[in-house]
């Protein structure tokens, strides 16, 4: 217990406060908690955006690595089997200064999004300043929103299709690997927020539409950041 309390305290408190302080700003002159909420989220993409961008760079080198390795590669394995594969494919490697383990650089955004996604989650999930509040349609932001039949939640679907979006406007030039990452991270989420506070979601769906917006921004100009 002790180690897990210190290691939310070391990695993720500090994410938490952040947006604890931005949201308590905002709501002081701001009358609406819902235009905060989405105010807040709007700051922090904004926010993450320079290491969004980076990020990306650094995955599309991994791509572009991985494409120019390729043919030699399906080559080899067509060819050889065991040991002598290993050995030509290192050697593919070699030449193009690369390791297997790059391959992780395609979390990269990911890891970048969870420190965010936990401290969002730790404050606006506990926060009393939104039970009984309503938005637009909303009639609760503390709690689920309820908008379809038999209670059945209905903005962690649209916070999904905005991320499901806004995957497919970035997957263009991206991996089938990629394409089932994208998807099951989306449903991942799906899954983990769907009976949370509705004013959590109203923050992380505006996370995913800045997403898709900055993506259709990157697709529009023809290229990756």
């Amino acid at each position: 217990r002790y180690d897990e309390f210190m290691l939310y305290t070391i990695f993720f408190k500090p994410f938490e406060l952040l947006i604890g302080v931005i949201f308590t700003w905002l709501e002081g002159f701001i009358s609406s908690p819902g235009v905060s909420l989405m105010l807040l989220s709007l700051i922090v993409s904004t926010i993450v955006l320079p290491l969004t961008l980076i990020v990306e760079r650094f995955q599309q080198k991994e791509r572009d690595v991985q494409l120019a390795m390729k043919p030699k590669i399906d080559e080899f394995k067509s060819v050889y089997k065991g040991y002598e594969r290993y050995l030509y494919i290192n050697e593919v490697y070699r030449r193009h200064s690369y390791h297997p383990v790059y391959a992780l650089r395609g979390l990269s955004g990911l890891l970048i999004q969870i420190p965010f996604f936990i401290g969002a989650y730790s404050f606006l999930s506990h926060y009393p300043g939104l039970d009984g509040v309503g938005f637009l349609f909303l009639a609760d932001l503390g709690a689920p929103d309820h908008l379809l039949p038999f209670k059945v939640n209905l903005l962690p679907f649209v916070m999904t299709a905005a991320n499901l979006l806004s995957g497919y406007v970035y997957g263009t030039n991206i991996s089938r690997r990629e394409h089932i990452n994208i998807i099951v991270i989306a449903l991942l989420f799906l899954v983990i927020l769907y009976s949370s506070p509705s004013g959590l979601l109203v923050y992380w769906t505006g996370n995913n539409l800045y997403s898709l917006g900055k993506n259709l921004v990157l697709k529009y100009r023809g290229g990756r950041a």
